[in-house]
């Protein structure tokens, strides 16, 4: 029974740790806050249209004006895959609580579990990692400083700032 159990602990945090590395990633490649990205849910992710993109409802922004938030198609695919992964996650749950399997994930489904001590989080991660909290310029890493990277990246690729 022991080892049940076991596994299904490791089973969850693997699963944790995948998601969490995929929540770091979009928040870099997309530039969205980490409230707004707890906002977006499975109905708001539109990744077969000619331009695949999050939609970020108005109330969820800080401009409150909505947006579509444009993915690379990289991202597109890791979404896609977690996507399925995500369903297949809940299939198995549906069947052993032996309730209705759904055929999809259902739209209000968050996309991602962000919890409220998601900074707190972050910070564990960082140092688990070896990465330091302050870099030798006094610089800070934090959650935010993912939206710092990917306005690099456009500034990069010759995005003008606005």
């Amino acid at each position: 029974m022991a080892d049940v159990k076991d596994a299904e602990l490791i089973s969850q945090l693997e699963w944790l740790g995948y998601e969490r590395s995929l929540v770091y990633k979009v928040l870099a490649l997309t530039g969205l806050r980490k409230s707004e990205l707890a906002s977006i849910k499975v109905g708001q992710v539109w990744l077969e249209e000619k331009q695949p993109h999050l939609e970020l409802k108005a109330k969820d922004e800080k401009a409150g004006k909505g947006a579509q938030i444009p993915l690379r198609i990289d991202l597109v695919n890791e979404i896609r895959e977690f996507m399925t992964k995500k369903l297949q996650r809940l299939r198995e749950q549906s069947q052993k609580n032996n309730t209705p399997v759904p055929v999809r994930l259902p739209s209000p489904t968050p996309l991602f579990y962000v919890p409220r001590d998601f900074i707190k989080i972050f910070n564990r991660d960082i140092a688990a990692a070896g990465i330091s909290k302050h870099d030798d310029r006094g610089r800070t890493l934090d959650v935010h400083a993912l939206r710092h990277t990917f306005g690099t990246h456009l500034s990069k690729a010759g995005v003008p700032p606005r």
